[in-house]
């Protein structure tokens, strides 16, 4: 019989054994490593570059602002009139005073029937704009051209 012609068998991995405990962390830390990639890569696909960061600041706050109002009609059953603004919001506490835009002007809330919204008008304070100045609600930049209902 040759002895060179008989050859082992590996052996299977075995639970417990310090050649399975390696293979494991190794997957393991493989996996960390694509879900972070993957984490990263869903922020840097869905940042907004088109938006300065006092713009980015301001549909951020409006969107906070959103929620309180929705929070209100869930509490109240209706949404506050635009006359009424954002006094509800200051005598429920959500509020402390009324909310004012990266640029120090304030927000505009205005109701139509079921139909309302927050806006900033921007870097400049007035309806319209561009760039800088443009007009903001939650979902980014308004036309320029937009109106009220």
């Amino acid at each position: 019989m040759n002895e060179h012609a008989s050859t082992t068998a590996p052996m299977p991995l075995q639970e417990g054994t310090p050649r399975a405990q390696k293979l494991g962390r190794l997957v393991l830390g493989g996996v960390f490593l694509v879900a972070t990639a993957l984490a990263f890569l869903l922020v840097w696909l869905t940042n907004d570059t088109t938006l300065n960061r006092e713009q980015r600041r301001a549909r951020a706050e409006i969107r906070k602002l959103e929620g309180l109002f929705k929070s209100h009609h869930r509490l109240m059953g209706r949404f506050p009139s635009k006359e009424e603004g954002f006094t509800p919001l200051i005598q429920a506490r959500l509020l402390e005073s009324p909310p004012v835009d990266p640029w120090g002007h304030p927000y505009v809330y205005w109701m139509d029937g079921s139909t309302g919204a927050v806006v900033s008008y921007g870097a400049d304070g007035k309806p319209g704009g561009t760039g800088a100045d443009a007009d903001l609600s939650s979902g980014g930049v308004l036309a320029a051209n937009w109106e009220q209902p």
